[in-house]
């Protein structure tokens, strides 16, 4: 396989995995919303849920981030070259340290929605050994 079919195949999979990432990440609020209770006229989630769903809304925090600082990093290094004269077909290559807050943006939504679910899953294991 040629390496452009390798860079091609990450970019397959993580595009993948955010989109897996932003539906797990719906799925899991409205799991949560299923647990809420009425007392009183008041909608109580249990504390544990609201926890999970704090993560839940900080992997899509992340997610957005993920992409805007992808379309910043990319659009500025374009405009860069672009003004100085650089042909559009001309190969460039870029200072690997570019790509970090993509990566990081990208591994951390990855982590926050695994965490919530992780809560999700410890309080369904609760209610249903109680």
């Amino acid at each position: 396989m040629k390496l452009q079919d390798y860079r091609n195949d990450s970019y397959t999979f993580s595009g993948k995995a955010s989109d897996l990432n932003r539906q797990l990440g719906f799925a899991g609020i409205a799991l949560i919303w299923l647990f809420k209770k009425d007392v009183s006229g008041q909608i109580v989630i249990p504390h544990i849920l609201i926890w999970a769903g704090a993560l839940i809304v900080v992997s899509l925090t992340l997610d957005m981030l993920h992409y805007c600082i992808g379309w910043y990093t990319w659009h500025s290094f374009f405009r860069k070259n672009e003004d100085a004269g650089v042909d559009e077909n001309t190969e460039l290559e870029h200072e690997p340290k570019l790509v970090y807050p993509i990566i990081g943006c990208f591994i951390a939504k990855v982590v926050s929605v695994i965490a919530a679910y992780v809560v999700i899953l410890s309080f369904l294991i609760r209610t249903l050994v109680s």
